[in-house]
């Protein structure tokens, strides 16, 4: 499989998740997946962080053949600031400060390519039509402008995998990736690509806890070392602050289920994000079109095609496929 992650990793930064980065690793060590490249995009972090990390995560796994590119730095309409003072709040408190501070990046010796992220997507799947799946596991800024750089562009992915949104979830009136840029989601979700999405909903059932640190820790190797010392604060500071046993995987999973797709299962739907109401901007939503039981009044649906969304996982495939391979 040649693949592409669009991605926002933000390992070493305190309060930033740490999924990208081990969805990263599960790329470089999964004999099925030749990785084509990373581009990156402002998210979780800053673009220049999240750049710095996918480099500094290629020099770990030895692979700085791996072409690097940065990617938008804001959404295409959206101001970012709500976002950032929200993430950059949690990164401010007294407790992850002392979590991260034995956290050592080194920063990378190896610089990103020049070429633009959106340009770069482009230039790859022109290159070559039908063979490249895209895993977008971060804000979808750099995808959407992709398909404004190429109106043709999604017709000639071979399918492009999500990590985004949230449909049932209690409270979760925002969901990151989907969120950050509504109008790129929006342009996204409305294209022709064969879709899988992968939600909130699925992703919070997954679970790393300190144990398993440990044992990535213990395989030795200069990836597995890196990953551990820059995941281990992250998976204590979520048992800390939500009194969990450890943290979510929600991009690994993503990733995952393009290696072995009955890590999850899936259903079918029509799926959109709201991009004006004042309490539901930004909410992704999901129906079925031919359930006769649909409730709806004089809402104007929209006829937009079905896309495919995980809505189960299964653990005791996913944590060994994970833990292995990163341990590998």
């Amino acid at each position: 499989m040649r693949l592409v992650i669009d991605t926002d990793p933000g390992n070493g930064i305190p309060g930033a998740d740490i999924d990208d980065g081990l969805a990263i690793g599960l790329a470089l060590r999964s004999p099925e997946i030749t990785l084509e490249a990373i581009t990156v995009v402002a998210g979780n972090v800053p673009v220049e962080r999240g750049v710095d990390c996918a480099l500094e995560i290629l020099e770990a796994a030895d692979a700085t053949h791996v072409p690097v590119y940065r990617g938008a730095s804001k959404p295409l309409v959206q101001d970012p600031a709500g976002w950032r003072a929200r993430l950059n709040l949690r990164r401010d408190e007294k407790r992850a400060r002392e979590l991260w501070q034995d956290v050592r990046t080194t920063g990378a010796t190896v610089a990103p390519d020049s070429l633009p992220a959106a340009q770069a997507l482009v230039d790859i799947v022109n290159a070559n039509p039908g063979d490249i799946t895209v895993l977008a596991i971060a804000p979808l800024t750099n995808i959407a402008t992709a398909m404004i750089l190429d109106p043709e562009w999604s017709k000639k992915v071979h399918r492009l995998v999500i990590m985004a949104g949230a449909f049932d979830m209690p409270n979760v009136l925002q969901e990151l990736n989907a969120s950050y840029d509504p109008e790129a989601t929006h342009l996204v979700l409305s294209s022709s690509m064969p879709l899988l999405m992968v939600p909130l909903d699925v992703t919070t059932r997954t679970l790393m806890r300190l144990s398993d640190v440990d044992q990535l820790e213990s395989a030795g190797t200069p990836l597995s070392r890196y990953l551990a010392t820059t995941v281990r604060p992250w998976v204590t500071w979520q048992g800390e602050s939500f009194g969990r046993p450890g943290c979510a995987l929600h991009d690994p999973l993503a990733l995952a289920a393009l290696i072995d797709p009955s890590v999850i299962s899936t259903r079918v739907a029509c799926v959109d994000i709201e991009l004006r109401g004042a309490l539901t901007r930004g909410r992704t939503i999901a129906w079925n079109p031919s359930d006769a039981e649909l409730l709806y009044a004089d809402l104007a649906l929209p006829d937009v095609r079905t896309v495919t969304i995980a809505d189960d996982v299964d653990n005791s495939r996913f944590m060994p496929l994970l833990l292995d391979r990163l341990m590998s």
